[in-house]
């Protein structure tokens, strides 16, 4: 009997450990646009357009709101991007703009307008955000504004996240890298209230635990 469970015990661990090395294999495997359209899948996001795509909030993607932009509001985040940039940091700096420009616009059609920076000052807060409401939106905007042939300079990654443990409290942001300078940055909107340009940070600073000078928010 000892043996018998001993050995299903085996067996489960060892299709434990094949199935997160599948996993790995199709996370490498996978573009960087194929990882993104994935995680968004993960939280019911499926080929975002101006026109109808969904927004998180309430902490953790508990809730959500389907919006519906207009062509002319969509032609506002064209013009942050004209004249086109010249090189990555022009393109990561219209992309800040752009997201914050999203949120003032989503902001009143969702009630997440009320949204301030950081989680911890918004507790019980009505459409309050967090990290990870930001970081799939963010990466909800970001799909948008590349499948509309607006970034071209970068390539959108899933998320990342830090903390614990050494870095203070877990935190996730949406991800981009340059083409040209294979340097990543993570572009996080979480610290900033609803339509404040998001931050474009290094990923390797980011992941040391960086957050703006003038931020005590948690």
């Amino acid at each position: 009997m000892i043996g018998v469970i001993v050995s299903s015990r085996l067996e489960m661990t060892c299709r434990i450990v094949a199935l997160a090395i599948a996993a790995l294999v199709l996370t490498a495997c996978a573009t960087p646009q194929e990882g993104v359209r994935r995680y968004l899948e993960q939280h019911d996001i499926v080929d975002p357009h101006p026109s109808n795509f969904k927004i998180c909030y309430s902490y953790g993607c508990r809730k959500s709101a389907q919006v519906h932009l207009s062509a002319a509001q969509w032609e506002r985040i064209r013009t942050v991007f004209a004249p086109r940039p010249s090189d990555g940091a022009a393109e990561r700096a219209c992309m800040a703009r752009a997201i914050g420009v999203l949120e003032s616009m989503v902001g009143p059609l969702t009630g997440t307008d009320v949204d301030i920076g950081g989680s911890f000052q918004g507790t019980l807060r009505r459409n309050q955000m967090d990290c990870e409401d930001e970081a799939v939106n963010t990466c909800t905007y970001l799909a948008m504004m590349n499948n509309d042939g607006l970034i071209t300079y970068h390539d959108i990654y899933r998320p990342t996240g830090r903390g614990f443990v050494v870095m203070g409290w877990p935190h996730t942001a949406a991800v981009v890298m340059d083409k040209q300078t294979r340097e990543k940055f993570v572009i996080d909107s979480w610290f900033g209230d609803n339509g404040h340009p998001a931050y474009v940070v290094p990923l390797k600073k980011w992941k040391l635990g960086w957050r703006p000078k003038h931020d005590k928010k948690g």
